[in-house]
């Protein structure tokens, strides 16, 4: 048995460029219909992902995932994908209704631009693909992952002992030091990394921190129960808020304003929460029916990390053929393949100053055998749910459950 991996890496950066000038406000991110579209069913599958991962993950109390790196790294393998297969990863990846072109030229848009949209939060991203010495791959696989994602192509020696160095250097260099060592060994029949990176460091936007004087000792209610102490942190300023029998939100601008954390508190059960967040929609509409108020906000301070296998969140998602003998990625070989393993590594940290987080993706391929004038408190003192947005367009980078803060 060959295995062929692919990895996708998306991380936060903790440097700020000093050279980046500072705007008073955001660069829009300036999409067509379809590509709104797009973003729309970005949001569905953000959603859909997570529902499948906490559903298979109900032991855990805090996860952390990335839609935008597992769509993207879909994306790349879904380009040598063909027949059925094809269809099954489109149909997980919320994007059946559009061509391979337009959904490659989407993303070619949010790596081109996301990184612009706000000089004083850093933002930016990397693709790489790393080759076994000697395995006979499509060069039209790698060509339209030239072309749309602006991957670095590499040929190395996989049984040389520097090749994983080499690599994780590549790692290390486009993480900032965040991911040092992804790979501990090459296997002897893994034929091909692919790697892509996105890095983001924010900090609030001014007036919008947490004065680190203000952070207490509090009580978090856990799911089971029982009552954690955490570092909450509290503000009070003017916030979008909006509530409904679902949930409650409001949300804190970083930088210039073109990014943003959500942080939603269910009002009911986390699950019903979710399968309301589910519907088409529904989402945007609770961030633009949202009017500004004053706001008593506390969120406590969290540092996460998370790991989890998403063969059978991604199988519930439509794409198991993948994931058998059945697969087609004859767009990347004549030798017959299939996806072994899809997972998930992620981290981020929140605290007074901003926001740090990261998400490695990685997919593994073997052969086949209340009132508006008066202030409003939220108090995020049970499990609640957060994203990290481009304001603009909606696109979701990260989400997260925090169920005990740590």
């Amino acid at each position: 048995m060959i295995p062929f991996a692919i990895i996708a890496i998306f991380a936060c950066n903790d440097d700020a460029n000093d050279d980046n000038p500072v705007f008073d406000t955001p660069i829009e991110l300036k999409l067509s219909t379809t590509e709104m579209k797009l973003t729309g069913e970005g949001q569905i599958f953000g959603m859909e992902f997570f529902s499948a991962v906490t559903a298979e993950e109900r032991d855990k109390e805090n996860i952390v995932v990335s839609p935008l790196s597992l769509n993207m790294a879909l994306a790349m393998v879904w380009n040598g994908a063909n027949g059925e297969t094809k269809q099954a990863i489109q149909k997980a990846m919320g994007m059946s209704a559009y061509s391979q072109e337009e959904v490659n030229a989407y993303f070619k848009k949010l790596k081109d631009i996301l990184p612009k949209t706000d000089p004083t939060t850093k933002l930016s991203l990397a693709n790489s693909v790393w080759t076994r010495q000697g395995f006979s791959v499509k060069e039209s696989f790698y060509d339209i992952n030239r072309k749309w994602y602006d991957a670095k192509v590499s040929e190395l020696d996989f049984n040389s002992s520097t090749a994983k160095d080499v690599i994780n250097q590549w790692c290390s260099d486009n993480t900032n030091g965040l991911i040092k060592e992804m790979i501990t060994m090459i296997p002897r029949d893994v034929v091909m990394y692919l790697m892509n990176a996105l890095y983001f460091k924010g900090e609030w936007s001014k007036n919008y921190g947490f004065p680190k004087s203000d952070t207490h000792e509090a009580g978090f209610l856990q799911e089971n129960g029982e009552t954690v102490k955490v570092k909450m942190m509290s503000q009070k300023s003017e916030h979008p808020y909006y509530s409904d029998e679902y949930l409650a939100l409001t949300s804190l601008p970083y930088g210039n304003g073109a990014y943003k954390m959500v942080f939603i508190l269910p009002n009911g059960s986390f699950d019903n929460m979710i399968k309301r967040l589910k519907q088409p929609e529904y989402l945007s509409n609770c961030l633009r029916g949202g009017s500004k108020q004053e706001v008593n906000l506390f969120v406590p301070k969290f540092k996460i990390e998370y790991e989890g296998k998403l063969n059978e969140p991604l199988t519930r998602m439509g794409m198991g053929i993948a994931f058998t003998d059945f697969a087609d990625f004859s767009g990347i070989s004549d030798v017959s393949l299939l996806i072994s393993e899809v997972k998930q590594k992620t981290y981020i940290e929140v605290n007074e100053e901003g926001t740090e987080a990261a998400a490695v993706t990685s997919i593994g391929v073997d052969v086949t055998s209340v009132g508006p004038h008066q202030p409003v408190t939220f108090l995020a003192n049970r499990p609640f749910l957060f994203l990290i947005q481009e304001s603009s367009s909606g696109v979701i980078l990260f989400m997260g459950k925090i169920g005990k803060p740590e």
